[in-house]
C-alpha cells in the first residue's frame, strides 16, 4: 500500500535524479520548470507549501520504507473548494507498471477531499500519456476540454476533471 508524506529539502536531489531530460519534464511537470531541474526550482515551490492554509502540497510515496513516487496538489482554493492534482510520478522505471501510481492517486484524492474537504480537483495530462489518461479515468477523472499544440501535435494537453461526489460513489464501489 502506498502512502504518503510531506516532501522535504531531504527528498530535491532524488527527484532531481529522476529526470533524465527536457522532455521528460515537460511531460511530467509542464512548462514552470526548465531542465535541468535543480534544487533552486524546487525550493521555490517548496516554499508554497510553507504556510498555515498553503496553496501547494508536496509528498512523496512511500511503499514500506522506500520513496517510490511525487505528487502535488496545486493551486488550492478554499472558499471555491478546488484543486489542481500534478506532478504525478512513480520515479525509478523499475516501480512503474505496478499500479503503485494508481494507489499514490488514491492516497492524493483522499487527502484532497477528506483532509482538506475540496469539492473538485483538475488536472492536466498529454493526449499521447495514453496509461496516465487511462487511469486517471479508471479513478472517476473526466475529459472536459483539448487543448491542442499548433507547433508540435504530441503536446496536446487534455484537461479533466474529477468532483467529490463522482469520487465518493468510486470509493463506494471498490
Amino acid at each position: 500500500m502506498i502512502t504518503l508524506e510531506i516532501f522535504g529539502t531531504s527528498d530535491i536531489q532524488r527527484l532531481i535524479d529522476w529526470i533524465p531530460d527536457s522532455d521528460f519534464l515537460l511531460q511530467w511537470a509542464g512548462p514552470e520548470y526548465v531542465f535541468p531541474l535543480d534544487e533552486a526550482q524546487l525550493n521555490r515551490t517548496l516554499e508554497k507549501t510553507r504556510s498555515a492554509h498553503p496553496s501547494h502540497f508536496m509528498f512523496k510515496a512511500m511503499l514500506n520504507s522506500v520513496t517510490v513516487g511525487h505528487v502535488e496538489i496545486m493551486a488550492v482554493d478554499y472558499v471555491e473548494k478546488r484543486g489542481v492534482l500534478a506532478r504525478v510520478l512513480i520515479g525509478p522505471k523499475n516501480h512503474r507498471g505496478k499500479g503503485w501510481g494508481k494507489s499514490m492517486i488514491q492516497s492524493a484524492l483522499n487527502f484532497a477531499f477528506n483532509d482538506l474537504a475540496l469539492d473538485n480537483l483538475d488536472l492536466g495530462v498529454f493526449k499521447f500519456n495514453k496509461a496516465a489518461v487511462h487511469c486517471y479515468k479508471q479513478l472517476g477523472f473526466e475529459p472536459y476540454i483539448t487543448i491542442p499544440n499548433l507547433e508540435n501535435d504530441k503536446w496536446t494537453l487534455l484537461r479533466m476533471n474529477l468532483n467529490r461526489i463522482t469520487w465518493q460513489r468510486a470509493v463506494k464501489g471498490n
